[in-house]
């Protein structure tokens, strides 16, 4: 197969094509690639790179450093309304409203649909933490390989959500309702292989190894007929559909609104304040120390 080069080093997402290969590289080590709001729209530039160029069969995720990606930067989280802009202004200590909340979260699980919807497949190298928005990137993704480090799992439904997840179709079809209702309601932290036997990865290698085994697993895509990769892809998005598993990009902004707009009574943590308050670090110290679970949550 023809090399041919392709190469974007733009804020903290990288792409670089060849061989029949988009890998896409999210780089932000430091903050174990918690995604920003900026993060996502580069990597939205980044599916666009690897749609537009038809030397590309296959699209690799993966991450810089010890983690695949923490999720969302809980610096913006809840800042954040559609246009990307912050609550502020004169009437800055207003919440924001429902439509600006609803507009973002339709924004934002659009562009794991462009992923889950895209005609040339996705195969996501995980390591390290995968949580959150970042295990969202990883479901999106047709195949996962996930190196013995990686760690699973939604702790941001401990910020109040319980169970409104962007992916709980995609769950329930893939690990059982009952198995997806422990992921969401319990919050926990999953191993790489309690991760393989649930079905949320497909492979799971030593951290040495998960590079190699990327690239086998690409070239026997990158090798197959380019309209056969289309349609297969295509194939199987319609089965989802029929299935109705691509209905939770419809209702999922509207019940991820609501669930971040509850009213918590006297006893419950409020995460949001708290952040508001004190901090992310703080918040996170306390929140973790009100369930009492999983103390080795990131911090971001």
């Amino acid at each position: 197969m023809q090399a041919r080069r392709r190469r974007m080093e733009s804020g903290n997402v990288d792409y670089h094509a060849m061989n029949g290969r988009a890998y896409i590289t999210l780089n932000r080590p430091r903050k174990k690639n918690a995604m920003s709001n900026d993060m996502w729209r580069q990597l939205m530039t980044c599916y666009d790179m690897a749609e537009d160029d038809d030397d590309v069969r296959v699209i690799i995720l993966q991450g810089a450093g010890d983690d695949f990606c923490a999720g969302h930067d809980f610096s913006e989280v809840g800042n954040l309304t559609k246009g990307g802009g912050s609550n502020s202004g004169p009437q800055s200590n207003r919440r924001p409203s429902q439509r600006s909340k609803l507009a973002f979260d339709k924004e934002y699980v659009e562009r794991f649909q462009r992923i889950f919807t895209s005609l040339k497949p996705s195969l996501a190298l995980t390591k390290g933490f995968c949580l959150g928005g970042g295990l969202y990137l990883a479901e999106a993704c047709d195949l996962v390989i996930a190196a013995d480090t990686t760690r699973m799992g939604h702790p941001e439904q401990r910020l109040g959500l319980s169970g409104a997840a962007y992916f709980d179709a995609w769950e329930i079809v893939t690990l059982g309702a009952r198995k997806a209702r422990e992921l969401l309601l319990m919050a926990e932290i999953w191993s790489a292989e309690e991760a393989l036997n649930a079905g949320l990865v497909n492979k799971v290698v030593p951290l040495a190894d998960l590079t190699e085994k990327g690239e086998e697993w690409a070239e026997k895509i990158a090798r197959l007929p380019r309209d056969g990769i289309a349609m297969g892809k295509a194939s199987t998005t319609l089965a989802l559909e029929m299935l109705g598993v691509n209905g939770q990009f419809t209702y999922g902004p509207l019940l991820h609104t609501l669930a971040t707009n509850i009213r918590y009574e006297p006893g419950e943590y409020n995460f949001m304040k708290t952040k508001r308050d004190k901090g992310v670090r703080a918040s996170t110290h306390e929140r973790e120390d009100f369930y009492k679970t999983q103390p080795n949550d990131p911090e971001i």
